[in-house]
């Protein structure tokens, strides 16, 4: 699946843009689809957030269970920070993802998927957007 890496800065807030926003622009389908949360694999990093919904998100990591889209946006919102994480998204019980955000080291975000509509939208949204060889 491609990979784009978004390295905007958040003017208000100085940090990058994390997972939190990319499921808002990604909306209502974000909000359908079921998730799994875990660390970064491929950097050998545990899932790493601060704020209030730390802990419920720790679990939800450890125990490898999808959650619905509408819990998840629950716990971004009582979230500070994301500095390791990886959220998968699946759509009507597929086995398959349809999209994948990282969030890595606090220095950029990744959005991987096949749907071409999500990859324009993300080069639409945000403007320092890099596509992973």
């Amino acid at each position: 699946m491609p990979i784009l890496q978004i390295h905007d800065i958040l003017p208000t807030e100085r940090c990058v843009v994390d997972p939190r926003a990319v499921l808002t622009m990604l909306g209502e389908r974000a909000i359908r689809a079921s998730w799994q949360i875990a660390g970064v694999a491929r950097y050998d990093e545990p899932l790493f957030v601060t704020g209030e919904a730390e802990a419920h998100l720790e679990v939800l990591s450890q125990a490898q269970e999808r959650i619905a889209g509408s819990l998840l946006s629950e716990f971004a919102d009582q979230v500070t920070q994301v500095i390791w994480g990886e959220f998968i998204a699946y759509e009507n019980g597929q086995d398959a993802p349809w999209v994948i955000v990282r969030a890595i080291d606090s220095s950029w975000c990744e959005v991987e998927t096949d749907d071409g509509d999500v990859l324009a939208r993300v080069r639409e949204t945000f403007v320092d957007v890099r596509m992973v060889p």
